[in-house]
């Protein structure tokens, strides 16, 4: 369908709601616009015809166009949820392997070292992103996935064979956390391109299968390394990730070639969109909060008196409820909007931080770790869909590794700032760090919304 008949439907669709917009020439089925009305490009209209809801009707579904979001599309989303279920989800057990190594392997490092192979990890998840999503917006998106496929499997089997510091740190620290890179951005955007209509709900599925993950692996470590040893416990793990990976290769691929561009492996040019650079810094702010619950409510209840085993339980309990979370306020934001849905979530973030310090029974932190688990799905779900309608089609990968890597920095320096606070100041201290964090990122995030609504009512001429 040619651009001008394409932007002339829109157009009529656009008529039943804002009159104003454009008139019908008489027995003809092009729309043309009055004089005063405002002439928008191809990418405005696809984007302002998402934001409404009814982008399918207009370009209707090809074999590179799953808007109608049928079983093809399920089946991508479904290979997503174990790509996160065996990523994602693997490395954020990270706590059962930090407890482990303290406790054998690596007894003779401190703690605050052993940390920092799982803070690495978690950041290199997200900071390789801008070239990852950069290589998806070029077309390099099969073989991307599936030479990290090899060596995210070959480097987890490694970690059984490892009994120094700085080879847990190679093969666990740097190799998975920078291979687990080259799906989190890519696999968030296409999906992105394949779910219009569902989109939220998509990515909200998607962000539950690293809680499955989550909740799952961490028992299963713990029932196996008693019983068959660290080494086969490795090699149990890897044999899990490596079908899950095989399940994701062979049902995920690159739904539009017309979102492939050439160009640069880095382009700049979109420094100069100043509300999303906006989110992105907001988003940066709230991650510097973000995980120092579940890094520390564990350590927070041994404080109170509570026994190990219980305290590992908060952590499962508190991924549960996010997984729950995350599911329900992916579908409820395809009605409402991604922000509509973070802002007030993330405000109970911020609520539950202040009120933590002040918890002293085991009841109390329970009812803590439920709520903050229900609080911070919507966010960990939806912190990229808004980033979908802040620029051109064409550039959606590369927005995607910019917010992704941005995070990822976020992430690298937050708990253990907090973790500082902790030592230095006190628990009340890093409750009120983390909390005004996440505070100020809401703040500017309500600023984006607010922007972002008058650019909307602008373009459709209300």
């Amino acid at each position: 369908m040619g651009s001008f008949n394409r932007l002339s439907i829109a157009l009529s669709i656009e008529s039943q709601y804002h009159p104003k917009v454009m008139t019908l020439a008489p027995h003809s089925s092009v729309s043309i616009p009055p004089p005063s009305a405002k002439i928008l490009d191809v990418d405005d209209v696809e984007k302002f015809v998402s934001m409404r809801g009814y982008l399918s009707p207009i370009f209707p579904t090809t074999d590179d166009n799953l808007a109608n979001e049928d079983f093809r599309a399920w089946v991508v989303l479904f290979g997503a949820m174990c790509i996160s279920f065996t990523t994602s989800g693997y490395m954020s057990i990270w706590g059962v392997f930090q407890a482990h190594y303290e406790q054998n392997i690596l007894k003779d490092s401190s703690p605050s070292s052993i940390a920092w192979i799982g803070s690495i990890q978690q950041s290199c998840l997200y900071i390789p992103t801008l070239i990852f999503t950069r290589l998806l917006d070029m077309g390099y998106f099969r073989i991307m996935l599936t030479s990290a496929s090899f060596v995210f499997i070959a480097s987890t089997f490694l970690v059984a064979q490892c009994h120094t510091y700085w080879q847990f740190l190679l093969c666990q620290g740097v190799l998975t956390g920078v291979t687990a890179g080259a799906f989190t951005g890519p696999v968030t955007a296409v999906l992105s391109q394949t779910f219009i209509r569902r989109r939220g709900l998509a990515l909200g599925l998607y962000a539950a299968g690293s809680s499955m993950g989550g909740t799952i692996l961490p028992i299963i470590t713990r029932l196996l390394l008693p019983v068959i040893g660290f080494p086969w416990t490795m090699r149990v793990l890897a044999s899990i990730i490596m079908f899950g990976l095989l399940l994701g290769n062979l049902t995920i691929k690159q739904q539009r070639s017309s979102s492939i561009v050439k160009g640069h492996l880095l382009d700049f040019s979109l420094r100069q969109s100043k509300i999303f650079l906006l989110y992105c810094s907001a988003s940066f702010l709230i991650y510097l909060g973000y995980y120092t619950f579940t890094t520390y409510i564990a350590a927070s209840a041994i404080s109170v008196g509570a026994p190990l085993s219980f305290s590992f339980y908060l952590v499962s309990i508190c991924n549960a409820c996010s997984g729950l979370s995350r599911i329900t306020s992916g579908f409820i934001a395809d009605k409402l909007g991604a922000m509509n849905i973070m802002i007030p979530a993330t405000c109970l973030s911020v609520i539950i931080y202040y009120i933590w310090p002040f918890a002293s029974s085991q009841l109390g932190l329970i009812f803590l770790s439920i709520l903050y688990g229900v609080s911070i799905g919507p966010f960990a779900s939806l912190v990229s869909r808004p980033v979908l309608d802040l620029g051109r089609k064409d550039q959606l990968g590369q927005r995607v590794g910019i917010l992704m890597s941005m995070v990822g920095i976020s992430m690298l320096i937050g708990t253990p700032t907090s973790g500082a606070i902790n030592t230095s100041q006190g628990s009340i201290a890093m409750g009120f760090f983390a909390g005004s964090m996440m505070l100020f990122g809401v703040i500017l995030m309500a600023i984006v919304q607010y922007i972002f609504g008058k650019q909307y009512n602008s373009t459709a001429g209300v």
